[in-house]
């Protein structure tokens, strides 16, 4: 369970598999079992021995339906731009942070959700129930059941672990304060370039005159994110923090 939203030679790793969860569907005391884990343990992968039937049910849980949503969200937003001038701006935020992965490859998830669409049509159900159960607060503006909406789905996440690869491809995203003065990118990134630090992505947020802007750099790990952190805390005066 790893990858990436972009496709392609160039975005290759060869770090990829590395503390990932590698699904086995096979009995654990197989021999053939046995042979697998020893061609596979280059990779450096966390094995787990699960059925087909497992692996299907839970991936469309925590990975084929969010992909989903994301592509509705994407296109719900795409709708409203025609009605709206500023979509497209007010959404280069947290927005895209949100529906990263809608940015996958449509040619594979076409055919992951043709391969798994009985499941996955269970669960699109079941959101559907969930999304009329929203609506039902909002119109009888039921305050009480918004709130142990919220509170129950932010209890849960904060409970999921932090700095284990999931389903989905994890953002190794380090947010900068920086001044909005000519140079200040190029200031940032030689100092990763001297400490050897890859990066896979950067923009800024947010910027106005006189005013501290966001500096948004995305790493291939964590370990590579944790070392930028405190290569940009010891070189400058720039907060940094993780999201």
């Amino acid at each position: 369970m790893a990858g990436s939203h972009k496709s392609g030679v160039l975005a290759s790793n060869e770090l990829i598999f590395e503390n990932a969860y590698y699904l086995l569907i096979a009995e654990q005391t197989s021999e053939k079992a046995k042979i697998l884990l020893e061609w596979l343990k280059g990779t450096r992968s966390k094995f787990l021995f699960v059925t087909a039937k497992e692996h299907d049910e839970v991936t469309s849980v925590i990975s084929h339906t969010p992909h989903i949503v994301a592509a509705l969200l994407v296109h719900q937003a795409k709708d409203a731009s025609s009605l709206y001038a500023h979509i497209e701006h007010l959404a280069a935020g947290g927005f895209k942070d949100t529906t990263r992965i809608a940015s996958s490859n449509p040619t594979m998830w076409r055919d992951i959700l043709l391969e798994n669409s009985e499941i996955i049509i269970q669960h699109l159900t079941t959101w559907e129930q969930s999304l009329h159960n929203v609506k039902k607060m909002l119109f009888h503006s039921d305050a009480e059941g918004l709130y142990s909406f919220f509170d129950d789905a932010r209890e849960y996440r904060d409970s999921i672990p932090q700095r284990e690869k999931g389903a989905i491809p994890a953002f190794y995203d380090l947010y900068i304060t920086v001044p909005d003065y000519p140079g200040v990118i190029s200031e940032v990134t030689g100092y990763l370039a001297e400490e050897k630090i890859s990066i896979t992505n950067i923009r800024i947020i947010e910027t106005r005159e006189d005013v501290f802007g966001v500096l948004v750099v995305s790493f291939q790990n964590d370990k590579d994110r944790l070392q930028a952190s405190r290569c940009i805390n010891e070189q400058t005066n720039y907060d940094t923090y993780i999201a």
